[in-house]
């Protein structure tokens, strides 16, 4: 077992992680390496510990209140009544199987998975080191059982890249998926769940010029719509979206890109 202390460079609060290795299979140990490059050895205590090892990728808080590793054998598949009724929002907001969808802030991929399990095709993109290898580690996994992977049929691609970016090179794209991270409440609640607050402390905070620049990037991309998850207690994302499917707390707002006109 080896452990290697990182710094998380790509968000603007600090995080720093002490990456945990126990294992000699060679696809592990080139992730250790991978996220070392990619996130560089800087001195500090550890805030968060990545273990690297035989049952997969885990992110643990130092206290070790918060953990989470990716493993969409979890995901309920039943078709009817479970995670994978399309009677839910979040499809009725995406439509029809006929068309591509780009997840361009895929963070641990539930929504990806969901979708691709739903059978539409899609591509996550993702562009945190250590989230891009969980969620990568979760889909070598998936691959290796036949039942999982036989239901998500080779549907579920995934790259670890800047969304804004890739949008802005790969134009032609059915339905666009985003699903920033959520605008803080003005007043005091509760704490969002423990993977939640796993992925904000290695996203960092909400930067709305980012967010703006990503949905700009998404409607130029976009040939049929952009999808929005928003809470319900924020503002919408753009001006006039042409449907908003609401839930309890969360609603999906759709926007037709300036290409399909008025």
């Amino acid at each position: 077992m080896g452990s290697l202390k990182t710094e998380q460079s790509s968000v603007p609060h600090k995080t720093t992680i002490e990456v945990v290795l126990d294992s000699r299979e060679e696809r592990l140990i080139d992730v250790a390496k991978a996220i070392q490059l990619a996130i560089g050895d800087q001195p500090g205590t550890p805030t968060h510990r990545l273990y690297i090892g035989k049952t997969g990728i885990e992110i643990r808080s130092e206290d070790n209140q918060n953990s989470h590793r990716v493993d969409f054998s979890t995901i309920d598949r039943r078709v009817g009544g479970g995670n994978l009724s399309r009677r839910q929002t979040l499809p009725k907001a995406i439509g029809s199987l006929d068309h591509d969808v780009v997840d361009a802030t895929a963070g641990f991929g539930a929504d990806a998975a969901r979708l691709a399990l739903m059978g539409y095709r899609v591509t996550a993109l993702e562009q945190v080191p250590i989230i891009a290898a969980m969620v990568q580690d979760a889909i070598v996994r998936a691959r290796q059982d036949p039942q999982l992977a036989e239901a998500f049929g080779n549907r579920l691609q995934f790259v670890e890249v800047d969304a804004t970016q890739w949008l802005l090179q790969h134009k032609g794209v059915g339905v666009v998926y985003l699903d920033p991270m959520f605008p803080p409440k003005r007043k005091k609640s509760a704490l969002p769940p423990g993977h939640i607050q796993l992925l904000q402390s290695l996203v960092g905070d909400v930067n709305d010029e980012e967010t703006e620049n990503l949905f700009q990037a998404a409607l130029k991309a976009a040939t049929n719509r952009v999808v929005v998850k928003r809470p319900n207690h924020a503002p919408p994302m753009g001006a006039n979206p042409v449907a908003t499917h609401e839930g309890k707390l969360v609603r999906y707002e759709v926007y037709h890109p300036p290409s399909l006109g008025s």
